[in-house]
């Protein structure tokens, strides 16, 4: 009887350890290295939550907070809508829609470092093909990613490109799953394509709109190749976000208190948006 009652926990127990020591010891030592003095990589003497005020009177944080926002809503509002365009434009019968598919989704392909590497070569003022392009409108030539007004836009389109077709494969299974009857019923009651949109294909796949939304905003808080790659955090600490705050501080400044203490509160702002994932997960199945 005892080691039937025994047998599953024997079972769990390795992967239990794994998950342990992979995802919840180094939230363990982030949390204890955020309460201690550090020097270098060693860790010195506790001193409670004084990483965290010095975070509050920094203004390289709250500025990172900022651009943080900055960065993560810009990529939000050009990603979800270019997202639905292309699922929508997918989900027609169309000429050559396999090859569509295909050429929309390369950029879902390529990692982030290369994706910066292409977009530096593009964007390039000596030779890339947007100085041809600037040549021919007569345009006067300019480093964006060197212009503190254009290097945030330039980034947020640059992750937009790099992050649309997550969106598009997960709107595009959604709108599949959409009944033709409640067009054919709202074609009969006189509604246009904007307003069988608006009526039929947001409400039946709304769940999926707001899951995706807070997955890509996830993704969006915690990049920092794309960043670091294309402009190391500048012009003037313009494109220096919280994520990449984190990197720099660890591991060119070595200032690995300070590192944890953002690292944890990036861990915070994940959960919030994990238990709002969880919680329209649980409000889709329940409709």
């Amino acid at each position: 009887m005892n080691s039937t009652r025994t047998l599953p926990y024997a079972l769990l127990a390795p992967a239990l350890i794994v998950v342990g020591a992979i995802s919840f010891y180094p939230i363990f030592y982030a949390v204890d290295i955020s309460l201690h003095r550090t020097e270098f990589m060693q860790k010195l003497a506790f001193v409670g939550l004084q990483n965290y005020w010095r975070l509050l009177e920094s203004n390289d944080f709250l500025r990172a907070v900022v651009t943080s926002l900055k960065f993560a809503l810009g990529s939000l509002l050009l990603t979800i809508p270019l997202g639905m365009l292309f699922a929508l434009m997918l989900n027609r019968n169309i000429r050559f829609r396999a090859a569509f598919r295909t050429i929309l989704f390369i950029p879902w392909t390529l990692s982030q470092s290369v994706t910066a590497m292409l977009w530096l070569w593009v964007l390039n003022p000596s030779f890339g093909p947007a100085k041809h392009i600037l040549d021919q409108l007569g345009i006067s030539q300019a480093n964006f990613l060197s212009n503190p007004d254009w290097a945030m836009t330039i980034i947020c389109l640059v992750n937009t490109w790099m992050s649309y077709p997550l969106p598009t494969v997960l709107f595009l299974a959604a709108l599949q799953t959409v009944p033709k009857e409640l067009y054919e019923a709202a074609h009969l009651d006189g509604c246009n394509t904007v307003q069988s949109f608006r009526h039929v294909t947001l409400p039946s796949i709304k769940a999926t709109v707001m899951t995706t939304t807070i997955m890509v905003t996830l993704q969006f808080f915690n990049t920092v190749t794309l960043i670091y790659v294309l402009t190391g955090g500048g012009p003037l600490g313009n494109t220096r976000t919280l994520s990449l705050l984190v990197f720099l501080d660890g591991f060119f400044n070595f200032k690995v208190a300070a590192a944890a203490a953002v690292g944890m509160v990036i861990f915070a702002l994940n959960v919030v948006f994990s238990l709002s994932y969880i919680r329209v997960l649980r409000q889709s199945h329940l409709e």
